[in-house]
């Protein structure tokens, strides 16, 4: 049975990995893929609806990714999205403009996935050694698609264990009096961990150009899933209390996305620095692809470059 890391080695661990965070300048990568996200989201969300919509009730899909999203980033955010998916939607009046309005879509979902990979590659070191072709770029759109379907197959897996556990909570109270409350509450949370570690996991194995073990992958994607899970209640928490409409007034729901957003690439980021700094210290470091590279970082002093 292997040991489990002491206290004092996981402070040091979370220390070198805030110490390689601060290094890519975390605000500005996490400001950009908030900006990007917030355009891309509706477009992920309406692919998920037409690819998903092929075996499922289109409707039953919309409606279910928009109240999950609800839950997450609030009534009111929600709200805007599935309006702008309606607004989507008129515009498709003939096949050749749905046909092209979905390449678009595409387009712009795939992007958000771009500035994710290229941000893991700044944060581990690595880069592509021989140049970016068309074949190439093509293979990785395709990716980002792959990506964001993996996404829909998380979220129906979410709802048809969420809809069991729902049939099971309706015989808790006559089984377990009093408990059942608290023992729906651990199972939900314990579902959307695990649902957010598989995610997390997913992007950092398939989208940069580097990888470790899937050991080492699943508990990187771990702690940040945890991370997130803790964070997410802080931040729901403190947003309750304040009363931004006064400030921001009808804008007020796109700022809340836009900050949530915000929140969810910080974390993830620093997740990545820390299972950099995790695979180091398991002897199982990342490594590029066979197309990639890796590189460092070093300071030159001026007398270098005068000559």
């Amino acid at each position: 049975m292997k040991k489990l890391p002491k206290p004092a080695t996981i402070l040091q661990l979370l220390k070198k990995a805030f110490g390689e965070f601060q290094q890519n300048d975390p605000l500005r990568m996490a400001a950009a893929t908030a900006f990007f996200a917030t355009f891309a989201l509706p477009a992920i969300i309406l692919i998920l609806i037409v690819v998903f919509g092929l075996v499922m009730d289109r409707r039953f899909v919309g409606r279910s990714l928009v109240e999950a999203l609800s839950g997450v980033l609030g009534p009111n955010s929600a709200e805007e999205i599935r309006n702008t998916l309606r607004n989507v939607r008129t515009l498709a009046s003939t096949w050749y403009i749905a046909t092209g309005g979905f390449i678009f879509l595409l387009f712009v979902s795939t992007t958000l996935f771009k500035v994710i990979k290229d941000s893991l590659n700044q944060l581990w070191r690595i880069r592509q050694s021989n140049g970016r072709g068309v074949v190439r770029q093509l293979k990785q759109r395709g990716t980002s698609f792959l990506v964001i379907l993996f996404a829909g197959i998380f979220f129906l897996a979410t709802l048809m264990v969420e809809g069991g556990v729902a049939l099971l909570r309706q015989q808790l109270p006559d089984l377990l009096p009093g408990e059942g409350s608290v023992i729906w509450a651990i199972t939900s949370q314990v579902v959307s961990l695990s649902v957010v570690t598989c995610w997390f996991s997913i992007l950092f194995r398939y989208l940069p150009d580097g990888h470790t073990t899937w050991r080492i992958t699943m508990g990187g994607a771990f702690f940040t899933a945890l991370l997130f899970t803790l964070g997410k209640f802080l931040l729901r928490f403190l947003l309750s209390y304040s009363n931004m409409s006064t400030v921001y007034g009808t804008s007020t729901s796109f700022v809340l996305m836009l900050l949530f957003i915000f929140y969810c690439a910080f974390i993830f980021y620093y997740g990545a620095c820390f299972l950099k700094v995790w695979a180091k210290h398991k002897n199982k470091p990342i490594i590029p692809r066979y197309y990639a590279e890796a590189y460092t970082w070093q300071q030159v002093k001026e007398e270098s470059l005068d000559r």
